[in-house]
């Protein structure tokens, strides 16, 4: 016996298909939220570390070293410290403007596009389960 190819308005074979594109749409927009997120740790990160060599680069310039020496961090300790913390505030910065810049759009564009085929898959099966009534 041939098996036909589905009816594209039979309401089950529609389900099926509302079931894998939620599928695609939730694994899509996990993979957009994930790059929004490595970008928001990266940027937030880097002014972390803007403001601790901010604090520092006063610290020196204020001659408020006294409070390091304590800790047992001389002055050419401090300025390697912020020097540190300044290099690895701008790396942060960078990467995270960077992936601001190329943020996912064909991603974007990949979900907004599905999330249409669904809208789209939602009034045929509504409209076949209203003409089949």
């Amino acid at each position: 016996m041939l098996q036909s190819m589905p009816d594209p308005d039979d309401v089950e074979f529609l389900e099926a298909q509302l079931k894998k594109m939620r599928s695609s749409i939730s694994d899509l927009g996990y993979q957009v939220d994930s790059y929004k997120t490595k970008t928001a740790a990266a940027l937030g990160g880097g002014v972390f570390l803007l403001l601790l060599a901010a604090g520092a680069v006063y610290d020196l310039v204020a001659g408020k070293v006294g409070m390091w020496l304590t800790l047992g961090a001389t002055r050419e300790t401090l300025v390697w410290i912020t020097s540190g913390l300044g290099a690895g505030a701008t790396i942060l910065l960078v990467f995270g403007f960077r992936r601001v810049q190329r943020s996912e759009i064909s991603a974007k564009a990949r979900l907004e596009e599905l999330e249409q085929e669904y809208a789209d898959l939602l009034e045929r099966r509504d409209a076949g389960a209203q003409s089949g009534v």
